[in-house]
């Protein structure tokens, strides 16, 4: 039997111990847990001795247990012991305006957000319990080695959803998951608590931005920058000035936007926001096919699944303006021979994912050229992963995966293991996964007895890689990048005019 007296004062602990909470808070955080609780005789209880656990959701656990038997959680879903796990850890946790103060007084942003990242974390804002379950891998490729994730945290999107998701302007508050109003919301209408979630303002390019962590960390130190205002995503000059302002303010995160049109990238398009992070991509370890310069900026053609180029300079102003000059440039460029068209009627189609970096004085701007038409063929879009890969990746390209990182549905986990049993035993799959049948008769062909999960684990990042191929508009073939230098023959003349 539980004794719900001493729990909540081991949360209280860990509270203290992680410096969530101040000592002169003790009998608050108490209180208010016991009114959260329904308990209404507190017992107080020494746990000096009590080893403090560095995982809050075991401590959560009992507390939720306690919760549901009293009524507190209706229904006693996930998701509705998610919200009220929020709400317990936010009487524990800093309110916005401490973890500001305590943000700013940092001398640098790089211990600056070493505390904040960790506070994400003991706040279990980032639930590390589900996110370490995550399966990663790496795995070669003709393109270098790909960094190959199933996660088990975050349902697989619908790109149908992603498109909805982007027209939609009701007045519902908060207005999107990444509005600045989600600090401290109890998640009645987004069926997500937010209770405990935080986030810290910082100025870019002179306007109102705020920085946070995705609660999901596809990778190290996954941040958000989300605009102040509820505005729909867009790509212009302003983009790449916040970028570069960004990289300097934080020279040790990369950051990010996805492309501003529907298709061709996985975010919430109803809200003006920004990725990135303390991590390593594949795409920076890619091989130049060519080069040119122009005044103190490289144009560098990559050999890469999709069409990138990487600018790079040491003068930011100008890395500035001719990212803007090429991104104009692509926005109205049609080539027919490589399907690739700006407009249909007064549609346009052409859309960049751009990336910036800071290593010591250069400065990088990796431009990927993006495409999001459609045909009868291909619905879900041309330039996007074909039916054939599906079973494996459906959701959009966003600039995760063209960065060479693949996001892979959380079902794959089940699923492989079926897959390497049906290979190793040379026997069918069950009716539900028929959608892989195709590709196992293929696995067996060439299947030679080999580690099998190994083996598996190079096969689904072959698929992943042909998804990201098929979202290139100029393909790694003879013919494609015959089409590339086109390009770029092109786009050279063009900005030397």
């Amino acid at each position: 039997m539980s004794n719900i007296s001493k729990e909540i004062k081991e949360l209280v602990q860990y509270g203290i111990h992680h410096k969530l909470l101040k000592k002169e808070d003790i009998d608050y955080a108490i209180n208010k847990l016991c009114d959260l609780l329904s308990v209404d005789n507190f017992n107080d209880y020494d746990i000096s001795n009590t080893e403090v656990s560095d995982e809050p959701s075991k401590l959560l656990k009992p507390l939720l247990i306690h919760a549901s038997e009293q009524g507190l959680i209706k229904p006693n879903t996930i998701s509705k012991q998610d919200i009220f796990e929020a709400k317990i850890m936010d009487i524990i946790i800093p309110r916005p305006s401490e973890l500001n103060k305590e943000f700013n007084n940092f001398k640098n942003t790089l211990d600056a957000t070493n505390y904040y990242y960790n506070l994400s974390q003991k706040s279990n804002y980032i639930k590390t319990s589900r996110t370490s379950k995550n399966i990663i891998w790496k795995s070669p490729t003709k393109y270098g080695v790909l960094d190959m994730t199933i996660n088990l945290s975050k349902p697989e999107k619908d790109p149908r959803d992603i498109i909805a998701a982007g027209k939609k302007t009701t007045g519902t508050y908060p207005k999107c998951l990444l509005c600045k109003e989600n600090v401290g919301y109890n998640g009645k209408t987004t069926n997500i608590g937010r209770t405990n979630h935080r986030i810290v303002p910082v100025e870019i390019n002179n306007e109102q931005f705020y920085l946070q962590y995705s609660p999901y960390v596809y990778y190290n130190e996954h941040c958000i920058v989300l605009k102040k205002e509820h505005v729909p995503m867009n790509v212009t000059i302003d983009t790449f000035q916040r970028l570069f302002d960004f990289v300097d303010q934080f020279p040790h995160y990369f950051l990010g936007s996805n492309a501003g049109l529907p298709i061709v990238g996985g975010s919430i398009l109803s809200h003006e926001h920004y990725q990135g992070g303390k991590h390593k991509f594949p795409i920076e370890d890619a091989k130049v096919l060519s080069s040119f310069t122009i005044e103190d900026v490289i144009f560098n053609q990559l050999y890469w699944p999709l069409s990138v180029i990487r600018l790079e300079s040491n003068n930011k102003e100008k890395i500035i303006k001719y990212g803007d000059k090429l991104f104009k440039f692509w926005e109205n460029y049609t080539l027919k021979d490589a399907g690739v068209f700006a407009y249909t009627e007064n549609t346009p189609h052409n859309a960049i994912t751009p990336i910036a970096r800071k290593n010591g004085n250069t400065y990088y701007l990796d431009m990927t050229l993006r495409n999001n038409l459609t045909s009868k063929e291909f619905p879900l879009g041309i330039f996007h992963p074909h039916p054939e890969n599906h079973h494996i990746k459906k959701e959009n390209i966003g600039l995760i995966e063209v960065m060479g990182l693949a996001v892979l549905p959380a079902r794959l986990d089940t699923e492989l293991e079926a897959i390497k049993k049906a290979i190793i035993n040379d026997s069918k799959l069950p009716k539900e996964l028929l959608i892989h049948a195709e590709w196992l008769t293929y696995l067996k062909q060439i299947y030679k007895g080999e580690n099998i999960t190994n083996f598996i684990n190079n096969q689904v990042a072959i698929k992943f890689m042909n998804c990201i191929e098929n979202s290139g508009v100029f393909k790694q073939t003879e013919v494609g990048i015959e089409h590339f230098n086109t390009f770029m023959e092109e786009l050279q003349n063009a900005l030397t005019l």
